[in-house]
């Protein structure tokens, strides 16, 4: 029986239009339909394989690349646009360098570090996310500079020994990265092959074990789309005070409460895996006291009435079990995410920007400062950031990873609850998609997405 196909990504389609249509591609040969389809793969073998393998070979020349293996792959590197191609199957975007560790560095690494790292993971998130942990920087250069054979001293900075290492694994000297997409010229267009990493037989199922628990979870910060002081929440989480034990979320982020310092407290990391997404009595107390104590509210925008529920009902009948409560916030974030996903898709060309401005923008200044904290997490000083590179790139993972768990979400095993929007609620998604597709000012759209999640909790509470 033959596999049935799967269909293409609308990430990726967009991603086919904008290459197609620019600048550095003019005169490379595509077949387009009269429907506007491109005939995106051709073997070597046809007329219009050949006529790209010539294209490619003129250009060669023309950037003075020598003829010989790989000048396929060097040209079609060289003239990518962004070097960061979209994924067919998942929609997923990866970089076209040499810069995800490939089986035996990740082997060696996670056994190292005994951390749970995969081939999806970018060697420079990597670096990042194990200085968090702890791992001192001189620690990290060695290790990479010693696979890599590299002439450094481990003082170098981040970017020298990423960079050295990209520029020997891409020239076949070493073999410890490698690329998000493999070189694929002439089938397909861009010259890249149409699966990424991610969907080459192997997904990211997350990582990171007690070691790494602060990432973990402000990585999942980011995935739940949180508000907080999520910056000082991340430092905040790798300070002393949670040495030898893990820092647990009052309220789970997985239901729709914050990322914030003043909602974490130590747990033992045993206690603190089983307790998962639960939300007990004493929890809901904690909530509520801390609410009252800082004036800092526990709930990201998307699930503010929620909450007001929440508080009121558990002051009223405190004996009731908490479980609706739960249910209730669960199914408002599998709502959520389809909101968001529903936007991505059907908007590919302004969707991603339009949900970066409107609901990730506003956290961004949070991350221009350090912080100092008191015993329960408030913030006793603020001081501004000096700007590095990592510092800079802070904002892109927030970003990069906040998008790329929209379309994850829904696809994990282990998610057992789909989403169940009402017919009026569907109306208003479908014409929050037109506007966003549509050009005009922004504002107005925001105000229509916050109506939506506000009539999606309304509809919730009352099977709370």
């Amino acid at each position: 029986m033959a596999r049935e196909e799967r269909p293409w990504h609308p990430n990726f389609i967009q991603y086919m239009r904008f290459i197609a249509s620019h600048p550095n591609y003019a005169g490379l040969p595509i077949r387009r339909g009269e429907d506007g389809s491109l005939g995106w793969v051709a073997t070597k073998k046809t007329k219009i394989g050949k006529a790209r393998i010539a294209w490619c070979a003129d250009k060669a020349r023309q950037m003075g690349i020598p003829a010989g293996p790989g000048m396929y792959a060097q040209v079609m590197l060289a003239i990518h646009p962004t070097k960061r191609k979209v994924c067919q199957i998942c929609g997923r975007e990866m970089s076209l360098y040499y810069l995800y560790p490939n089986v035996n560095l990740l082997k060696a690494l996670n056994r190292r570090y005994g951390t749970d790292f995969t081939i999806c993971d970018q060697i420079g998130d990597i670096w990042d996310e194990l200085v968090r942990a702890g791992t001192p920087r001189e620690d990290i250069a060695r290790f990479l500079i010693e696979k890599g054979g590299l002439d450094l001293e481990p003082s170098a900075p981040k970017e020298a020994v990423i960079g050295e290492l990209e520029r020997r694994c891409r020239a076949k000297e070493r073999a410890c990265l490698g690329p998000g997409a493999m070189s694929d010229f002439p089938d397909r267009f861009d010259g890249f092959h149409p699966y990424n990493r991610c969907c080459r037989g192997s997904q990211d199922k997350g990582r990171s074990k007690d070691n790494l628990r602060a990432y973990a979870k402000d990585r999942r910060a980011y995935e739940y789309w949180s508000d907080g002081n999520i910056h000082a929440a991340n430092q905040y989480m790798a300070s002393d005070r949670f040495k030898n034990t893990s820092a647990d979320h009052i309220g789970p982020i997985s239901l729709g409460f914050v990322h914030d310092p003043r909602y974490l407290q130590p747990m033992p990391g045993g206690d603190n895996s089983a307790k998962r997404d639960r939300l007990e009595p004493k929890d809901i107390e904690k909530i509520i006291q801390t609410e009252r104590r800082t004036g800092v509210f526990p709930t990201n925008w998307y699930a503010r009435e929620l909450w007001e529920h929440v508080k009121a009902s558990y002051a009223a009948h405190p004996e009731r079990s908490c479980e609706p409560y739960r249910t209730g916030m669960k199914q408002n974030m599998t709502d959520f995410m389809f909101v968001l996903r529903t936007i991505l898709d059907r908007c590919p060309q302004r969707g991603r920007a339009f949900l970066t401005e409107a609901f990730l923008a506003p956290n961004f200044p949070c991350f221009d400062y350090d912080y100092t904290f008191g015993s329960r997490g408030e913030i006793l000083r603020r001081t501004p950031r000096r700007r590095t590179e990592s510092s800079r790139s802070e904002l892109d993972r927030y970003c990069r990873i906040a998008i790329q768990a929209v379309y994850e979400y829904g696809e994990k095993e282990n998610r057992n609850m789909a989403p169940d929007l009402s017919d009026r609620e569907m109306a208003l998604l479908e014409e929050i998609c037109r506007d966003v597709g549509s050009p005009g000012p922004a504002g107005p759209i925001e105000e229509k997405v916050r109506s939506l999640m506000r009539l999606i909790q309304r509809r919730l509470i009352l099977t709370m």
